[in-house]
């Protein structure tokens, strides 16, 4: 599966966001992109491995139900990188 991210997440916590986005999605690729919308999650394009079902329309409105579906797994990911982001930035 390639997720594409939007830019606009500061470089310093891209690495503890693309750790979060591999434990949902370990064989994931990541690929970092501009972008004037606000998302976090800009795409999400299945791989061979991968069983959603295709869908017409919006990824960001599916009517599929399920986590299987590429606007649920879009919907997750962007919820939890806007809870990873509100917190405090980890010290080293």
């Amino acid at each position: 599966m390639k997720i594409t991210l939007n830019e606009s997440i500061p470089a310093n916590r891209r690495p503890q966001v693309e750790k979060l986005v591999k434990s949902f999605a370990s064989s994931s690729e990541i690929v970092w992109l501009p972008s004037r919308f606000p998302r976090f999650v800009m795409f999400i394009e299945p791989g061979p491995q991968d069983k959603s079902e295709p869908e017409n329309g919006s990824i960001f409105e599916s009517p599929q139900a399920g986590m299987t579906s590429l606007s649920s797994v879009t919907a997750i990911l962007e919820d939890r990188i806007k809870a990873c982001l509100a917190t405090a930035e980890p010290r080293t």
